[in-house]
């Protein structure tokens, strides 16, 4: 068994709980259904969480060629997933046993947590990867990362529906051009 090998147990069981957190989410609102109000936008942000964690995961993969692990790589990578892990817990929140599920109610009451998660898990990302690789990312993926991160402030300070209401798909449509882009291999 590789370092890699080992420290990848830890990483791979919170990054499952991530994906868990918002399938249990769905699995919810889909039993909840006669009851729920939906909202779009957070729908979309909660699927789009599913495809972070995803790519987190794949993206840890590249780390297996690490010859030398230091305790400061493994926690670089610890705290990126653990932000990961905490932005999936408000994507899906958990429903009330009874009433009414208003999700944009829920949104608008968790965005500021929510996008302000997503700003730190970028910073971590940054940190991260110029702790494990000794410098920062390409200009692709450094500038990609450096715009969601100014969109991440913007979002979890801008109150208006109409902005949260473009703001998911567009999100959608830059992480998916992001990935193409980047033609994430391992």
């Amino acid at each position: 068994m590789s370092v890699f090998d080992y420290l990848s147990v830890l990483f791979s069981v919170i990054l499952g709980l991530a994906l868990t957190q918002v399938l249990q989410g769905f699995r919810a609102l889909m039993l909840a259904r006669s009851r729920v109000k939906v909202y779009w936008p957070a729908l979309i942000w909660a699927a789009l969480v599913i495809l972070i964690v995803a790519g987190a995961w794949w993206g840890m993969f590249a780390m297996r060629n690490f010859g030398v692990w230091t305790f400061a790589m493994y926690a670089a990578v610890l705290v990126q997933i653990t932000f990961i892990y905490l932005i999936a817990g408000l994507a899906m929140p958990d429903l009330p046993s009874e009433g009414v599920v208003d999700m944009r109610r829920m949104y608008f009451s968790h965005k500021g947590w929510f996008f302000g998660l997503f700003a730190v898990a970028v910073a971590a990302t940054f940190l991260k990867d110029f702790i494990t690789t000794g410098h920062l990312s390409s200009l692709s993926n450094a500038g990609f990362l450096g715009f969601f991160f100014a969109l991440s402030i913007i979002a979890a300070i801008v109150k208006a529906p109409w902005f949260h209401w473009s703001l998911a798909p567009f999100s959608v449509a830059a992480v998916v051009a992001y990935t193409a882009l980047l033609s994430f291999r391992i």
